[in-house]
């Protein structure tokens, strides 16, 4: 990816796009955003620009994918890159844990949860991004939420054990796998 130059009207297409989106993922009230702060990167292989555009918040982008320049934006992606730069931390009251995401926790305490007084675990990036399972007797159910209340998903099946702890290492440790096996749906909270 490297930086590119973009024109006024495309910028002001992605920002059409962005005031469309805004209240339904919960971002605050909508304010002027100088264009300016709009920046643009280009995937070298494929020519696909991605329009950065700055949510309220610290280092959180509204994202607009373009194949081309002329393209009518039709999509978006709500990113915080500043989650990808702290450590997870996992929380699981079952088994008293709290702190720092490590590998051992997560593969002892997940397939135990069935039956507990309390269980669920959640790995925290921190403000409102993270990844949280719950445990029950059909099996593991899997939600992430990405920056809002307002972009919060479920994973479409109920998963088993080890493919719960599979998404959560995935997800704690910065491998999009979690992502990519699994369907996901928004939901409303």
């Amino acid at each position: 990816m490297v930086s590119t130059d973009i024109s006024d009207a495309t910028k002001a297409s992605a920002l059409n796009l962005a005031r469309e989106v805004w209240d339904s993922l919960a971002l605050g009230a909508w304010i002027a955003i100088n264009p300016a702060t709009v920046i643009a990167w280009c995937n070298k292989s494929s020519g696909n620009v991605l329009v950065h555009i700055p949510v309220a918040g610290d280092d959180c982008f509204l994202i607009v994918p373009l194949v081309d320049e002329a393209a009518t934006p039709d999509s978006y992606i709500l990113f915080d890159i500043g989650a990808e730069y702290v450590n997870a931390t996992f929380s699981c009251p079952a088994f008293e844990l709290a702190g720092i995401a490590t590998e051992d926790d997560i593969r002892q305490a997940i397939p135990e949860l069935r039956g507990k007084a309390d269980p669920f675990a959640i790995l925290d990036l921190r403000g409102g991004t993270y990844m949280q399972v719950y445990a029950d007797a059909q099996g593991f159910h899997l939600e992430h939420q990405l920056v809002t209340s307002a972009a919060h998903y479920r994973c479409v099946e109920v998963v088993g054990p080890d493919e719960a702890v599979d998404a959560f290492l995935s997800y704690a440790f910065g491998n999009y796998d979690w992502a990519c096996k699994r369907r996901w749906e928004r939901i409303a909270l």
